[in-house]
């Protein structure tokens, strides 16, 4: 029986050799058949990396590695010392103290080492931020002295006021310093800067640097051509700081506009399609000029630029005066006023002049002012201090046509005679 079986496979054998041997050559390659179904999803891989994190702030020293002329201007300016840290118990210094006197004394009962930051100081004012990060206005040790002085402000030619102490808030207790997101750069309102407990939020850079309007420019100081800064040239952008409460209001006290509404007031104004930067350059001070580097003190455009048809004056004896006396009077208050002269330390951008000698300047209460200028305000800040006092009526008469060039009525040519006849 196995011999059976031995013949039987050696023959089997042999036919697949035979048909093996008779076979073609190997055809070509079918089509590729349907996929099958998806296996199970694998793990999940590790986090990446926040894009966000690549966005540094890089601070305006380093942009004016390649922004110069922009740098030299801004290094005079107000902007970059909104906020100073003090170091060392070493006062501060800025760009104008031998016109201001700078920011020497204290208030009284402290030293230097006792300060963190000076806010301000570069224009019209300073206040003191103590060392665990709150506002001063008590004297050390003492609380609810209403009366203490811990303001101090600049000496003020035009208003025939020396440098002073004024009390601001005096007598409150812990008052935390939460100013940093118009006077700071790259400002979070998380945390506490220096880890002082009075100061709220953190930031990158004191003052209002290059990045506080351009945004973080690590970047583009990598790849200046391939990563582009913002330029958000709109009014707005200027009004997220030069703003108090609403812009629809001009906020009043004491006869004067409150301070940081030059945005609130060109809302309100005729001007408001106009940017602020068509007149002024961001980038220089708007307080002092400087003869090589910002000489028109950061005005860019004239008023007659725009208003050639009003460059006539009726009164020969305001030759001298410029667009700005009258229409911009220094309406507004950050650190001195005078109301008996109608005259405080900010411009206003209110522009218009009502020349009703009855108009109201503001509201019932005297909290919010009115969209214009009235006569004493726009006038009598000089006349009865520099030129001849004048009541209303009699600035109103003159107002009234200020700008209209005379009209010339013309004379009538002679009939001629005619020629006798010969």
């Amino acid at each position: 029986m196995q011999r059976k079986q031995s013949i039987i496979t050696g023959l089997l054998l042999f036919a697949a050799i035979l048909i093996a041997g008779c076979a073609g050559s190997q055809g070509a390659e079918g089509p590729i058949g349907p996929a099958g179904p998806a296996g199970p999803q694998g793990p999940a891989g590790p986090p990446g990396e926040d894009a966000s994190v690549r966005l540094e702030y890089v601070g305006a020293e380093k942009c004016g590695e390649c922004h110069e002329e922009a740098s030299a201007k801004f290094t005079l300016s107000g902007h970059a010392f909104d906020l100073t840290k003090i170091n060392n118990g070493q006062p501060p210094t800025f760009p104008y103290d031998n016109l201001t006197g700078g920011v020497e004394a204290l208030p009284e009962g402290y030293t230097w080492e006792d300060i963190s930051y000076v806010v301000g100081g570069f224009g019209w004012k300073a206040l003191f931020i103590d060392s665990n990060g709150y506002l001063i206005t008590n004297p050390t040790g003492e609380t609810g002295v209403t009366d203490y002085e811990n303001q101090y402000h600049f000496a003020n030619e035009d208003l025939d006021e020396n440098a002073g102490w004024a009390s601001y808030h005096a007598g409150e207790e812990k008052i935390p310093m939460d100013c940093g997101s118009c006077h700071t750069t790259g400002y979070h309102t998380e945390g506490h800067q220096d880890d002082l407990e009075g100061i709220i939020g953190t930031w990158s850079f004191e003052g209002v640097q290059c990045e506080a309007c351009h945004g973080p420019g690590s970047l583009h100081a990598s790849d200046p051509y391939g990563y582009l800064m913002v330029l958000d040239r709109s009014n707005q952008s200027c009004g997220e700081c030069h703003t108090r409460a609403s812009m629809t209001h001009i906020e009043t006290a004491n006869g004067f506009a409150q301070q940081n509404q030059q945005f609130d007031e060109l809302y309100n104004s005729k001007h408001f399609a106009v940017q602020c930067i068509a007149c002024h350059d961001p980038h220089a001070s708007s307080v002092y000029a400087d003869p090589n580097i910002n000489p028109t003190a950061g005005i860019r455009q004239t008023c007659d630029t725009c208003h050639w048809q009003n460059i006539y004056q009726n009164n020969d004896k305001h030759f001298n005066l410029e667009c700005v006396d009258c229409h911009m009077p220094a309406a507004g208050q950050s650190a001195l006023a005078n109301l008996e002269i109608f005259k405080g330390d900010i411009n206003s951008h209110l522009f218009s002049i009502n020349p009703d000698p009855e108009a109201p300047q503001f509201n019932e209460d005297g909290t919010l002012s009115m969209p214009y200028l009235t006569l004493n305000y726009a006038c009598n800040n000089c006349h009865g201090v520099f030129a001849t006092a004048k009541d209303t009526q009699e600035l109103a008469d003159m107002a009234n046509g200020y700008h209209n060039p005379p009209q010339l009525t013309p004379t009538a040519m002679p009939t001629p005679e005619p020629t006798p006849a010969p």
